[in-house]
């Protein structure tokens, strides 16, 4: 049975004040079950300039939502990282280690999913290593895998004795939370008097530079739109001060390339909102990203229109927020589909728009079209479909890579 969290209006979470102004509304169709929202509001702080989700359920059905709907475990593949997390730990680790010489640091690592980048501390040398996820799956995978203990569950759900830290990771952590500023109380507290907290979140202001695939950045998952500039007025409200910041270049995939901002702070005292520095750079970008998205959409929506014209059926791969949002927002809903298709097996045995979604194994004995619904995914499906399944299905492919 599907659950229906009440949603709820935020004030900017990094200042606190409630004027705002609606920038874009984003829509999903949810899944028969475990679905936490079918759109939230994307808006601006009119004080500061923080740009974020509006419009959400409570923290505590994103604990839920990430506990039982993780996509995080790589189940499909054993657990192992997928290439873009074997490229990117390494480098992220060596990042922080510049700022936590102790080899006998305590090292937490929030949100750690299976342990990939504390295990880059555990080939280095640092034997004091922590994980938290809400995915008990994760917690096993990481043990089995990396010799890495992994707590699980949310932060607000741990005791005040797991801590001092001296370091605490945020590696893509702070873009997917509600209450940003009870989050940061939390880890202040568990902080040790010389610790430092590193943070990692995708970098608003270069989101016009990477829109390759449309509205991807406004998934069900990421609520919160960091600049570099909101990212230290938040750390700042919340008692920390900036030791280091980078604005970096990531490939997430081939030919994919990502902005993340990385940073390390340190405890500091609790700024006023007064002090704060005001956001001009987020407003502009997501302006940007939004007129770029909906020029992508346009071509992929001829495409889509073309195949719900000809009433034929087919099969849609991927059931993630790229499918969500355009049966939410297009014709495809309309469309002929017999199943969906997802490696994902928490998304398995689910249903969306009613169709059931099934797992790639059972795909072989079908003859119909299939239409890649995914563009960082895109050639990887390919893959799987010609020289894994041995499928030679007619391909319905949205993006030219």
């Amino acid at each position: 049975m599907k659950k229906t969290w009440p949603k709820e209006c935020r004030n900017c979470p990094v200042c606190g004040r409630s004027d705002k102004k609606l920038l874009f509304t984003q829509r999903f169709s949810a899944m028969s079950s475990g679905a936490i929202l079918d759109g939230y509001d994307v808006v601006v702080c009119e004080q500061c300039g923080f740009c974020f989700a509006d419009n959400l359920p409570d923290q505590l059905a994103f604990d839920e939502y990430y506990r039982e709907m993780s996509k995080y475990e790589h189940r499909d593949r054993g657990g192992q990282q997928t290439e873009s997390d074997t490229r990117r730990y390494p480098v992220t680790a060596r990042f922080i280690r510049n700022f936590v010489l102790d080899h006998k640091a305590r090292i937490l690592d929030i949100g750690c999913a299976t342990g990939g980048l504390l295990y880059e501390f555990k080939k280095n040398g640092y034997g004091n290593l922590m994980g938290l996820d809400p995915s008990p799956v994760c917690a096993v995978i990481a043990k089995e895998l990396y010799g890495v203990p992994v707590m699980t569950g949310a932060l607000s759900e741990m005791s005040d004795g797991i801590g001092p830290f001296d370091l605490i990771i945020l590696c893509a952590v702070l873009e997917h939370i509600s209450h940003l500023r009870a989050l940061m109380q939390q880890i202040r507290n568990l902080l040790s008097g010389e610790g430092v907290v590193y943070v990692e979140v995708p970098d608003v202001t270069k989101f016009p530079d990477s829109c390759d695939t449309a509205f991807q950045e406004f998934s069900v998952e990421h609520i919160n739109f960091f600049s570099p500039i909101s990212l230290v007025n938040l750390l700042k409200a919340c008692g920390f001060e900036q030791v280091s910041l980078q604005q970096t270049v990531v490939e997430q995939s081939a030919g994919r390339i990502t902005h993340d901002i990385k940073a390390v702070f340190k405890k500091g005292e609790v700024a006023p909102p007064s002090s704060l520095f005001r956001d001009m750079e987020s407003r502009p970008a997501l302006s940007a990203y939004i007129a770029c998205s909906e020029e992508v959409e346009r071509r992929i929506l001829s495409i889509v229109n073309a195949w719900v014209d000809s009433g034929k059926p087919i099969i849609v791969w991927g059931a993630g927020t790229h499918t969500q949002r355009l049966l939410a927002t297009s014709s495809l809903a309309k469309a002929n589909i017999l199943f969906f298709v997802d490696s994902n097996p928490t998304y398995q045995s689910k249903q969306l728009n009613g169709i059931p979604i099934i797992a790639p194994s059972d795909v072989k004995d079908k003859s119909e079209p299939i239409l890649i619904s995914s563009r960082d995914f895109q050639q990887e499906i390919i893959k799987v479909i010609r020289d894994e399944l041995h499928c030679d299905n007619d391909l319905i492919l949205l993006y030219e890579l």
